[in-house]
């Protein structure tokens, strides 16, 4: 095939490009059909067909007994709703003597792709039950009237089907799954638009209601009133629907909900015991209530401070960029680098005995000294360069456009201008604050972590060298 007859629109054009991609599928799935002849086909057609029942069942006994996917499935739902739909979904992939309609075959993949995001099934237990299927296939074929050539022919034939159908629902699953990730961030996004501030103070103040609500109806319920449960409150509820989509995935988000079901599931029933019988324990109650009432207080402005220094997109003490931003900020570094042929580079900086510092002036002294310390590293750098705190007492900073030499340059006049500048502490006067420092450039691996790991071994020389110096990978 000439070069001409493969080339693509250059100009933007995503209806055309979408055209091209839609033809391209529709000749593969031709071409797979017509790679076997009629009775290939018609053999497959009939092994398919005889045992329809047994391969459906066996695709869906196997998904039930895995752990991810069993959660997700029910025999009464699989019964009753999926095991007719996958039956007819096999036929009309495999039980087929001639091309048919590859348009309808392929929306048809389309439709099950879509159903399979909105009802949130993930791609690899769909690859995982193409695999049982093609097995048990491949084995009635062993076992039909195809001599042994003909079997493997059949065999390679039902596993390009599969393989097509899989890419096809795999398109339209990621279309979809991204088009809803994009829809939750707008809404998260709305969510932090939202007075951050006021939210806290309403549940904190829900949170603290619902504990004096129960320790009131202690002691004034009715015999057979019953305490209320956290999860049903203001703020279980609010944490329920709300939370886990202002603070995603976040630890805390879990153990808030482990102390709510076990506030709910143990204390309350033990108090409600407690104080029936006025038994002596009922103080150990109470007290582990407001213990765990406490925690999730605790842990809900952790959460709240979380998502204020994400709406910002900077660290709360020192006002550099958080290192949520690195993945984002360095992968588009190495698009740029790996498009342009040009050059980047990575300083991690680590303050020389800072635990020092922190265990003779406390950690508002040692909070004193990572603010001014920013403000030097971030002072010292380019505007189009990317201040990062790292974590603890180190930091990262992204040079753009740098190469190795010219990196290496920066990070000693940096480290110069560290060594110059007098830190302060009220309380203590002058500090003389040193760094070490390991320098990496971007030399073509696309894992922005591999570029930070160098960086990181490279910190790690210039501690054992004795601190104060950089050091480039």
């Amino acid at each position: 095939m000439s070069s001409s007859s493969r080339a693509v629109p250059s100009s933007p054009d995503p209806a055309g490009q979408a055209c091209y991609l839609s033809a391209s599928n529709a000749q593969a799935w031709q071409a797979v059909y017509s790679s076997v002849d009629a009775y290939t086909r018609g053999q497959v057609a009939a092994v398919v067909s005889d045992s329809a029942i047994e391969l459906v069942d066996a695709f869906y006994s196997t998904l039930l007994a895995d752990a991810e996917a069993g959660p997700r499935l029910s025999h009464e739902i699989v019964s009753s709703r999926l095991h007719k739909g996958m039956k007819r979904w096999l036929k009309g992939l495999l039980c087929v003597r001639d091309q048919g309609d590859i348009a309808a075959l392929m929306a048809t993949q389309k439709k099950v792709g879509e159903v399979h995001a909105r009802v949130h099934i993930p791609i690899h237990l769909v690859m995982a039950g193409a695999r049982i299927l093609k097995n048990e296939i491949a084995q009635r074929l062993r076992a039909s009237d195809l001599d042994g050539m003909a079997a493997s022919v059949a065999t390679q034939y039902v596993c390009n089907l599969f393989d097509l159908a899989i890419e096809q629902m795999s398109r339209a699953f990621m279309r979809d799954i991204n088009r809803g990730a994009r829809n939750d961030e707008a809404y998260r996004l709305f969510a932090l638009g939202q007075n951050i501030s006021t939210e806290r103070e309403r549940q904190r103040a829900a949170l603290l209601e619902w504990s004096q609500a129960v320790l009131i109806g202690l002691h004034y319920r009715a015999p057979e009133q019953v305490l209320p449960r956290l999860a049903a409150s203001e703020f279980g509820l609010w944490l329920q629907h709300k939370g886990g989509v202002l603070f995603e995935s976040a630890p805390a988000l879990t153990q808030i909900t482990e102390a709510v079901t076990r506030l709910d599931d143990v204390v309350l029933p033990r108090l409600l015991q407690s104080g029936q019988a006025d038994l002596p324990s009922l103080p150990d109650q109470v007290r582990e209530l407001q213990e765990l009432v406490a925690r999730i207080k605790h842990l809900l402005n952790g959460l709240f401070d979380m998502v204020a220094e994400i709406e910002s997109g900077s660290d709360p003490l020192t006002n550099v960029l958080n290192r949520r931003f690195l993945p984002s900020v360095i992968g588009r570094e190495i698009l740029i680098a790996t498009r342009e042929h040009s050059a980047f580079s990575v300083l991690l900086l680590d303050i020389d005995h800072f635990k020092a510092i922190n265990d003779q002036h406390g950690h508002s002294g040692g909070d004193q000294i990572l603010r001014q310390f920013a403000e030097v590293v971030h002072q010292s750098c380019r505007s189009s360069d990317f201040v990062f705190r790292y974590g603890g007492e180190e930091f990262l900073v992204v040079l753009v456009d740098t190469a190795r030499d010219a990196a290496l340059a920066v990070a000693e006049k940096l480290g110069a201008e560290i060594r110059r500048h007098a830190f302060g502490i009220p309380e203590a006067g002058v500090l003389r604050i040193t760094a070490s420092i390991g320098v990496a450039s971007f030399d073509g691996h696309p894992d922005y972590a591999y570029l930070i790991d160098r960086a990181d071994k490279a910190l790690y020389q210039a501690k054992q060298a004795g601190r104060d110096r950089s050091v480039a990978a």
